[in-house]
């Protein structure tokens, strides 16, 4: 029987970067780091989380229009004006989802590029 995602990959060009931007605006830890051919083994994992997310080396990432991560926040109002002011653009929201009622949501760009998709859910 599953038990839950034990880990989701996004691509990342510059590995280094990406950890800094998961790490240092996202607040998400190294949880683990290992030399993997001429790359690197990274997961990266919210605190208390059980699934992981891992970086996949990649030349180049392609513009998106659709969210490749999808990240849930206590406030995601609160966390957009956080990452604003440490420089992080805010592609589009906060606002009211039209898809489900009670949800907020914004969308950024990581440092990769990757579209990211932050949510609120109201009762959660």
């Amino acid at each position: 029987m599953l038990t839950h995602i034990h880990f989701q990959s996004i691509g990342v060009v510059d590995m280094a970067r990406a950890v800094a931007f998961y790490r240092d605006m996202l607040g998400m830890r190294v949880e683990r780091d290992a030399p993997y051919g001429d790359s690197r083994w990274i997961f990266m994992a919210i605190p208390g989380a059980r699934t992981m997310l891992h970086f996949d080396q990649r030349a180049t990432i392609e513009p998106q229009d659709k969210p490749a991560l999808i990240l849930a926040a206590d406030n995601v109002d609160a966390l957009c004006d956080d990452l604003k002011s440490e420089g992080v653009d805010i592609h589009s929201g906060p606002d009211d989802a039209p898809w489900e009622p009670g949800v907020r949501w914004a969308m950024i760009h990581d440092s990769e590029g990757n579209l990211v998709l932050l949510q609120t859910v109201a009762g959660q």
